[in-house]
């Protein structure tokens, strides 16, 4: 193996998730993800068609696993991109309530506010 290619590979992270319809495997590209969610301890990602998909990962590892400059991970249930963030506004004085471009997908997403000085500079720095 070359040095050039040995310097890109660790560098990138994964392109595609490995995710479950039905009994049927599914490589989802990463740039197709809306969100990932936990939900009764099951994990699920969204894609860009509204088409919700169940992982094998918990959030944590998803969150080791997926490039940060693209995914922030929200609050305890939720990671989103950044490609499908339409906005944020407060919510309870010091909290955000973060609004995604997929008009379908109904989730509060909720910043806390510890965690909202650092979402704010992630987006803007993106």
């Amino acid at each position: 193996m070359y040095p050039a290619q040995t310097q890109i590979q660790t560098r990138s992270k994964r392109a595609r998730l490995i995710v479950k319809k039905g009994s049927e495997n599914i490589a989802l590209p990463l740039e197709d993800i809306v969100l990932i969610y936990t939900h009764d301890k099951l994990v699920f990602a969204v894609d860009l068609y509204s088409k919700k998909y169940m992982c094998d990962k918990t959030l944590s590892e998803l969150e080791n696993d997926l490039d940060d400059t693209i995914f922030f991970r929200a609050n305890r249930q939720y990671i989103l991109s950044i490609n499908y963030i339409r906005s944020f506004k407060p919510y309870e004085k010091v909290k955000l309530l973060v609004g995604m471009v997929i008009p379908e997908i109904n989730h509060s997403i909720v910043i806390s506010q510890e965690t909202a000085p650092v979402f704010k500079r992630w987006l803007r720095d993106a």
